[in-house]
């Protein structure tokens, strides 16, 4: 577990891609099961609305890194891939008025 007390760029981007995606699944997962029980499939929560929030968990690791343990090129990393995300989410989403 050393490798996670390390100050590094590679750090903040692979813990900034990973977390997204297990976020991701998981939500889609509860609330696919969730909606089948409740609402007879009817989806409870949009999936951009989980794209959204699976995005935000990276700000609470970017704040994990930048105030609490003061790792400043992992907290880069992580603000770099999150802008990324970010700006194809809104890309994506908003695709129509954009064209």
């Amino acid at each position: 577990m050393n490798w996670f007390k390390k100050d590094s760029l590679i750090l903040g981007v692979s813990l900034s891609l990973i977390s997204p995606l297990a976020v991701y699944y998981i939500l889609s997962f509860l609330v696919g099961e969730t909606s089948a029980i409740l609402t007879n499939g009817i989806p409870l929560i949009q999936e951009h609305n989980i794209i959204l929030v699976s995005i935000f968990l990276n700000m609470i690791i970017f704040h994990r890194f930048i105030h609490k343990d003061k790792y400043d090129m992992a907290g880069r990393g992580v603000m770099v891939v999150t802008f990324v995300m970010t700006i194809i989410y809104f890309g994506w989403r908003f695709k129509d008025f954009i064209a």
